[in-house]
């Protein structure tokens, strides 16, 4: 007799009988706490492999295993809570990144989770989690239908999957119930696309293009492009046998790129091409123009990715030609070097999206009949969702108000500050920025042993981060010597929001030999 177990382990996931994960986030904790301590023997606050480095091994090591299978364990708690995961298990994962981030910064352990995220610009964790359920909700598309009236009945609760798509809904992301629908392939292995030609520079191209243009008098030549403006994309195309012009409105970036306007583009070249033979007009081949590559190489060798329902379009349309004995070439020009058609393809395409020259609006193109949401716009919201909401939530934050006076917005820009850095000076300029560091004021305030009052001894004020960097007048002289000609010597946010002034304060606070901690033999071993 098989005996029943309260937990079972498949594919890396620990599930327990009442499905609430416990057993699993108490797993992820050890195995992310395993890789924090084997990232603390890489380095310390004054040793090791620099922050940005140990940074990188974070991300690859234990990001992933803390949002292993993040889709199903987050979720437990639709059903009863309104919310997704208990604050437990949000405080764990935070308290794992955090010990990191300690590690890889050598901040204060005072330093608060907020500040910590800023500096080293790690996504909190709350927000890398509903990024992950976004993403996955793209990949494995909506339930297909809606709730049933005993579903209602039974369960006042949204299910997970209805829960994630409400709150995209609610933050007015993608429709994911029109997403496309890609499938595992467009055309038969055998299946032979449009010929393409791809020069090896911009002046051969031209020369190309010029040469063809005289030759190919009996085609039909059309020029193709796809423009994103003020957060919308267009796709156009012009044919310059016909004088005739086609343009669609492909959606805001929540619905297509400029790849799928690029495409689309194709797509109303060859339409063009359909109608044209269609009025009886014999031509020796459809010559189309564009100047995006990866569109045409993705029309050379149709896959099953993003933009596949415009891809498949694109294949039956050249399908349709080459059984009316008309086929077609695709070549590449280059953009913005005074090809004509080129060149009013482009504004055609601008023009499709309602921008008009001088600041204008006019009216937009008409929409195609096949209009679908892109899975990549959707890994692009949740990436600018989520950095939005990192944004909003950093600006009404009560702790870490030192590190927002340099850092009013996430910023990748903070990681800049430390190239070029050995570790102790990664640490050092951390530590100056979140005003958690080894000064009198900081330490009193946390009732350091010693530390009888938070006042400088030069008598005058505070020993503060500000004060030392500015106004002590006991390293007055190192002061003028290592920061007098510094263009924002007086400014605390220019010293440490740039990266030779924070190199320049950075060697001013070792030279005084007031943090113990930083104390070296060589102290010029590093300018």
């Amino acid at each position: 007799m098989i005996e029943p177990k309260k937990t079972c382990k498949y594919l890396g996931l620990i599930m327990d009988s009442t499905l609430t994960w416990k057993q699993h986030i108490d797993e992820v904790q050890r195995k992310v706490t395993k890789t924090v301590n084997a990232l603390g023997s890489l380095g310390g606050s004054t040793w090791g492999v620099t922050m940005r480095e140990m940074r990188k091994i974070y991300k690859g090591v234990a990001v992933p295993q803390m949002m292993y299978a993040c889709s199903a364990w987050s979720n437990a708690n639709w059903r009863t809570r309104d919310k997704p995961y208990t604050e437990r298990t949000l405080s764990k994962l935070q308290s794992l990144q955090a010990r990191a981030s300690r590690v890889i910064s050598g901040a204060f352990k005072a330093t608060s989770i907020p500040a910590l995220d800023i500096e080293t610009y790690l996504l909190p964790v709350e927000l890398q989690i509903f990024k992950h359920n976004v993403n996955a909700l793209g990949r494995i598309g909506p339930g297909d239908h809606g709730p049933t009236e005993g579903e209602t009945r039974r369960n006042k609760k949204k299910s997970p999957r209805r829960a994630i798509e409400q709150s995209i809904t609610d933050r007015q992301g993608p429709n994911i119930r029109r997403q496309e629908h890609i499938t595992p392939y467009i055309v038969p292995p055998w299946w032979q696309g449009p010929q393409t030609f791809i020069e090896a520079s911009i002046e051969e191209a031209q020369a190309r293009h010029e040469q063809i243009i005289q030759d190919e008098l009996d085609a039909i030549h059309i020029y193709t492009d796809g423009s994103g403006i003020d957060g919308s994309i267009g796709a156009a195309a012009v044919c310059t046998t016909t004088q005739e012009t086609k343009s669609a409105y492909m959606g805001d970036e929540t619905t297509s790129t400029v790849y799928a306007g690029e495409l689309q583009g194709i797509s109303l070249a060859l339409q063009i091409a359909q109608e044209d033979r269609s009025k009886g007009n014999r031509r020796s081949k459809v010559a189309i123009y564009t100047d995006n590559q990866a569109a045409i190489r993705s029309t050379a060798r149709p896959k099953g990715k993003s933009g596949a329902y415009l891809l498949k379009n694109i294949t039956q349309q050249i399908d349709e030609l080459r059984t009316q004995d008309l086929n077609t070439e695709i070549r590449w020009v280059p953009a913005h070097i005074g090809i004509q058609g080129n060149e009013d393809a482009d504004r055609a395409a601008k023009e499709a999206t309602g921008w008009r020259e001088g600041g204008l609006t006019g009216p937009r193109a008409v929409e195609p009949q096949q209009l679908y949401p892109l899975r990549s716009t959707m890994k692009t919201w949740s990436h600018k969702e989520t950095i939005k909401s990192w944004e909003t939530s950093w600006v009404s934050e009560t702790r870490g108000r030192a590190s927002f006076r340099h850092t009013p917005k996430p910023s990748r820009k903070v990681l800049d500050l430390h190239d070029g850095l050995i570790k102790k000076r990664n640490a050092l300029l951390m530590q100056l920025r979140t005003e958690k560091i080894g000064f009198n004021d900081f330490l009193f305030g946390r009732r350091v042993p010693g530390i009888t009052n938070n006042r400088c001894p030069c008598g005058s004020d505070r020993q503060t981060v500000a004060h030392v960097l500015l106004r002590c007048r006991r390293h007055r002289q190192l002061r003028d010597q290592e920061l007098g000609r510094l263009r924002g010597r007086n400014n605390l946010r220019k010293l440490l929001n740039e990266r030779n002034a924070a190199a320049k304060a950075i060697k001013f606070i070792e030279l005084t030999q007031i943090l113990g901690q930083f104390l070296d033999r060589d102290l010029n071993r590093q300018s």
